[in-house]
C-alpha cells in the first residue's frame, strides 16, 4: 500500500531559465540542477524541463476580463467561492456559506484578474478555517484561474496554490505548480494516495489558464481550459482536520508566485460542459470552444 506523499526535498524544482535566443541544453549532457523530487504515490511526478526567462514587462499585459460564471446565488454543491473582487478583504467567500479567510501581508488586492479583479501573491496567503463543509466525502471539484509569474532572474518555482493538510503522512488535498506544471494530490494516511500531474510548461508564464480537477471517487480528471488533459484513478476522499490555505502550504512552505482568481470548491463532480462554461467557453458535441 503506497504511503501518503512525503516531500523529501523542497517541492519546487530547481529549473534554470533560458533566454529566448538560448537553445536548451543537450539532452545527453548531465543535468546541472538537483534531481527532481519523487512523490510517493501511483502516478509519477512530471519530468523537469527548461523554460525561458520572461521579462517583468511581459507580465504587465492582461487580457480583457471574462463575465462572472454565475449570476445570482451560488449553485448547490459550491461550498466556497473566492472571487477576490474586494479591494480590502480578499478572503471573502461568495458562496453564501461564510467560509471567509484571513489574509496576510504580501498580497496585492484588486489586481487584474481573469474575471474582474484577482489576487496577486508576493509571499502572502489566505487561511480559511477548517470546516466539515470543506470536506470531500463522495466527490470533489476544484476550479480556479491561475497566472504564474517567475520573478526576474529567479528560477521558475511557483509553489502551492491550494492545500488542506501538510503532505507529511496525513490526510490531505494538495495542489501545486513548479516549472509550469500543475499537480493535485489526494491522500489518506491509512489507505494511500493518488495524484495527477502534467509535464512542465503546460501553464504558460504570464497568461491566465483555467484549471479544474474532478474526483468522482473512481476517476481523477484534470481539465485545462475546458479540455480534458489527463485522468488517473480517483478516490481517497474523506474528512480533513486542517484549514484551507491559498497561496502556500500550512507549514509556511512553498509560497506561490503569481495571481489566482475565481477559486471554486465543490462537493460534487462537475461535468465537462459545466467546466467549459466556467473556463469562458461554449460546450458543443465535439468539445469546448473557447471565446477569442
Amino acid at each position: 500500500m503506497p504511503l501518503a506523499p512525503r516531500f523529501l526535498s523542497p517541492l519546487l524544482l530547481a529549473v534554470p531559465l533560458f533566454g529566448c535566443a538560448t537553445p536548451p541544453p543537450d539532452p545527453a549532457s548531465p543535468p546541472s540542477s538537483p534531481a527532481p523530487l519523487v512523490i510517493a504515490g501511483d502516478a509519477p511526478p512530471p519530468p523537469p524541463a527548461n523554460t525561458k526567462q520572461i521579462a517583468t514587462a511581459d507580465c504587465d499585459e492582461t487580457p480583457p476580463p471574462l463575465p462572472a460564471p454565475f449570476l445570482g446565488p451560488a449553485p448547490p454543491g459550491l461550498v466556497a467561492w473566492y472571487r477576490f473582487e474586494e479591494a480590502n478583504a480578499a478572503g471573502l467567500d461568495s458562496s453564501g456559506h461564510d467560509h471567509h479567510g484571513a489574509t496576510s501581508s504580501g498580497l496585492v488586492r484588486g489586481a487584474p484578474g481573469r474575471v474582474g479583479r484577482g489576487l496577486s501573491f508576493h509571499g502572502g496567503y489566505v487561511r480559511v478555517p477548517a470546516s466539515p463543509d470543506l470536506d470531500f466525502t463522495t466527490a470533489a471539484t476544484i476550479e480556479l484561474w491561475v497566472r504564474i509569474r517567475p520573478e526576474q532572474n529567479e528560477r521558475l518555482a511557483v509553489g502551492s496554490l491550494v492545500s488542506r493538510g501538510t503532505g507529511e503522512n496525513d490526510d490531505n488535498v494538495l495542489m501545486q505548480s513548479a516549472c509550469g506544471n500543475i499537480q493535485l494530490i489526494f491522500s489518506r494516511k491509512t489507505t494511500g494516495t493518488t495524484n495527477v500531474g502534467t509535464e512542465c510548461g503546460v501553464l504558460p508564464v504570464c497568461a491566465w489558464t483555467h484549471v479544474a480537477y474532478v474526483n468522482d471517487g473512481r476517476t481523477l480528471a484534470l481539465y485545462i481550459n475546458g479540455a480534458l488533459h489527463k485522468t488517473f484513478k480517483g478516490g481517497f476522499l474523506g474528512p480533513i482536520q486542517n484549514a484551507l490555505f491559498i497561496g502556500r502550504r500550512e507549514q509556511g512552505l512553498f509560497p506561490f508566485a503569481g495571481s489566482m482568481d475565481e477559486i471554486q470548491w465543490w462537493r460534487e463532480a462537475r461535468t465537462q460542459a459545466q467546466i467549459c462554461g466556467d473556463a469562458g467557453g461554449v460546450w458543443s458535441g465535439d468539445g469546448c470552444k473557447l471565446r477569442p
